[in-house]
């Protein structure tokens, strides 16, 4: 009677597969007569009452299809939240992709802006050396350009001595 009572309930139920309704519900039967039993051993050896009943019996089967809606819902919401950070991994991989791509075509471009740098630094110093070279050649022109500047303004000193000495 148990069983039967316990199979239509969870027929009823569109949770339970029905494969397993006559299982589970043979289960349950099987748990309420067992506890019957050891409820009636409990009160031979300790003299207290456990009470079974019918209702209690009703209980249970209400608890495992609570629970089983329950854990039902857990797992939706844990599969939803596996797929969701499945699409999220799966947009930061095409998003890493497309930032490699970018990177690639930077590195490419980065090289030939080196590449550039260094022939512009090598013409610099290129003409570095030249000006070096002609400010070397400039300072010793000023060394002479100096030296006969010193030599014509004695030369002018003496001249006016000698004009000044030769004028009345």
């Amino acid at each position: 009677a148990m069983q039967s009572v316990a199979f239509r309930f969870l027929s009823e139920d569109e949770l339970v597969p029905e494969n397993l309704c006559k299982s589970i519900s043979d289960f349950m039967a099987y748990a309420h007569i067992s506890v019957n039993e050891i409820s009636r051993k409990y009160l031979a050896n300790e003299r207290r009452h456990n009470y079974t009943t019918p209702k209690s019996f009703l209980e249970q089967i209400q608890l495992y299809q609570m629970l089983l809606k329950k854990k039902g819902t857990e797992l939706q919401q844990k599969m939803e939240r596996l797929e969701n950070g499945l699409t999220k991994l799966q947009n930061t991989a095409s998003q890493v992709d497309d930032l490699k791509a970018k990177l690639a075509a930077q590195e490419v471009e980065l090289k030939q802006k080196n590449e550039d740098a260094d022939k512009l630094i090598k013409i610099v110093g290129a003409e570095t050396e030249k000006v070096a070279k002609e400010k070397a050649i400039a300072d010793a022109e000023e060394l002479k350009v100096a030296k006969i500047n010193l030599d014509v303004t004695e030369k002018q000193k003496s001249c006016e001595e000698d004009l000044a000495k030769a004028e009345p």
